[in-house]
Order: C-alpha cells, then structure tokens, then sequence
C-alpha cells in the first residue's frame, strides 16, 4: 500500500528467488512444526540441545472480535498478573499479562465513550498502562504501580481506530516482549457498518530463553531475533484451528502490530482486500490493497469476501516471521482437502 503517510519500509526485503531461498533454510532450522505452509506440510524439526520443556496450557484463544457494549460509560479493568503457558510446540514461557491472557483483552469503545480504567498488580514487581487511544498527560495517567497496589484514571475516546495499549513501565521494550499488550478498537460515534464476520489478530514476537519457563532472553530480544512470531498469542494455531468462514460473506478483520520489534506485512491468500483502513480510521479508506503493511504499534481494519469454497491462507508476507508461527488459515464451511503454499 502506497498511501500518503505511509510508514518507512521494514529493513529486510525479501522478494523472488530470494525469498524462497532464505524459507528453505529458514524452514530447515526451525523447531516449531509450524512449516512455511500456513498452508500445509510442515516444515522438518532440527535438534536443538535445549532443556525438556515443562508442561504448560497452551497460550490459544479465540479469534472472534468482541461485540460493542452501548453504554456511553465503558469499565475496563486488568489484573496484571504472571502464568507460565506454551507459546508454540515445545516453546514454554513466563509471561506478564493484562487480565491473565496474552494478548491481553480487546477492548471496544465509541468515539465519545468515556474509558474508566483500572489495574491492580498482582505481580512482583512494577507496571503500568499506556493506552495509544487516549489523549492524556502520560506522566499523570500512565505511572508505575507498585505490586499489591491498583490505579484507575479516565478518558474520553476522540479519534476512531485500532490502538495498541501496554505496558510503558521502562524498560518498555521488556515488558511488551513479555506480553503486556492489548488491542482497543474505538468506532466512530455512529458506529461501524455491519458486517458478516468480525475477527480480531494481534501479531507479536517473542524471544524464548533456553531455559523453559522463564521469561524474555534479553539478548535475542535486543538483537531482533525472535524465536516465534504469532498471531494472538500462540504459532499458527489458527493453521490447526482454522478461522471458519463462508463463502460470499464480508469479513472484518481488526490488526494490530504489536512488536515489540517485528512489522507486520498481512495478506490473505487467494483474495484482495475490499477496502482498508490505515490505523482503522475510516477517514483513511483504500481499496483493493494485497497486503497490509503495519509497523509495531500500528494497527488497520480490512474488510473482504472470498468467491469460492476453499481454504484461504493468511500470514505476514515477511515469510521469514511466516515461518516462526505468525499463520493461520480461514476456511469456508463446505471446503474440503488441505492447503500448501
């Protein structure tokens, strides 16, 4: 997309022969089942000198998009809190969450809803929240909360979009590799107009510590090398879980980049965006887009059908972050067989 105020370009490209290369090694050197496929065969496992992973649930969860509460006045409070869960096969982390998840919740407001939020942190050491969608003093709204302790501020949504909240305690980068991130989607006042099928993605990376159950390795994460990148929390689990469709309808689908350090270059296989809205501003309509490219913290709304019965791959067409787990796939309700891509 080649919009006005487009963002500055990722800096690996990959195109052509290029790119199906650097996936074959890629691919080779991967333990996490996950395969290039979105689409189909996985890609083969090498051995990896690393400690038994412990058991740990799975960090998966729907995709659906949360229905909007008509309310003018919108609560929204998170414990933030600690869990050990599995991010991708054999992937087992500590993560820091906003409500116990990762991703945390999505919130839904409308422009001129007043947000009452609160935390209280059930953690052991410092945190916060910054909400993108709030026009605030941050050194009043977004301050540190001590463990044990709660915090509640308030503002009024005035922009429309899809925001990115987290944690801004420093080192913010830490934190957010960590897990404290969340999507807000504030509609316009009258509201966005109906659609078939409402799902929402949050794309992440995560930099999985060679010692199972603990969390961030600070070295990968400070030289961008993350070991997954994955959509709502958990490598391609929506590739063995598809997201079921039909055929004709429109869907909605609500992005967010949110890092802490990866873009996302979202595409869907086998159809062509409708429309899109950068930053999920309605004011910012393209048409006809094949990707979206977000950068961390940026977020879109893209809306599209597809024509026919089948099984439609979606992921970041930064096929190395495609290989690491950031995939999935839609499939309408009468599809059969299976996909490779």
């Amino acid at each position: 997309m080649n919009s006005p105020g487009e963002p500055r370009k990722p800096r690996r490209v990959r195109t052509g022969v290029a790119v199906l290369g650097s996936l074959a090694v890629a691919a080779g050197a991967l333990t996490l089942g996950v395969g290039l496929s979105g689409c189909g065969d996985s890609a083969s496992a090498s051995a990896e000198p690393t400690t038994t992973a412990p058991a740990a649930p799975k960090n998966t969860m729907s995709a659906d998009a949360p229905a909007y509460k008509d309310t003018r006045v919108q609560k929204v409070h998170f414990d933030m809190t600690e869990k050990v869960v599995e991010i991708a096969p054999g992937k087992v982390v500590k993560l820091w969450t906003f409500g116990d998840q990762v991703p945390g919740p999505v919130v839904r407001v409308r422009v001129g809803d007043t947000v009452q939020a609160s935390i209280t942190n059930k953690t052991s050491m410092p945190h916060s929240i910054d909400f993108h969608a709030a026009r605030i003093a941050p050194n009043k709204a977004f301050r540190d909360v001590a463990p044990g302790q709660s915090w509640s501020f308030s503002f009024v949504a005035t922009s429309p979009g899809v925001f990115m909240y987290h944690c801004g305690t420093a080192p913010v980068v830490h934190h957010i590799a960590n897990g404290m991130y969340g999507m807000i989607i504030v509609e316009p006042k009258e509201g966005l107009p109906p659609v078939d099928r409402e799902v929402a993605l949050v794309q992440s990376d995560f930099y999985v510590s060679d010692t199972p159950g603990t969390t961030v390795d600070d070295a990968k994460l400070m030289n961008d090398a993350p070991t997954v990148v994955a959509f709502n929390g958990y490598a391609a689990q929506y590739k063995a879980d598809p997201i079921m469709i039909k055929r004709g309808e429109q869907v909605r689908a609500f992005i967010l980049a949110a890092g802490p350090n990866t873009w996302s270059a979202f595409h869907v296989v086998g159809t062509i965006f409708d429309r899109a809205w950068t930053d999920g501003n309605p004011a910012n309509e393209v048409v006809g887009n094949q990707t979206l490219n977000l950068s961390a913290s940026q977020g879109s709304i893209a809306e599209f059908h597809v024509d026919q019965e089948g099984i439609y791959p979606f992921v970041t067409h930064d096929f190395t972050n495609a290989t690491k787990g950031a995939v999935g796939l839609f499939k309408t309700k009468a599809a059969s067989g299976t996909m490779s891509h």
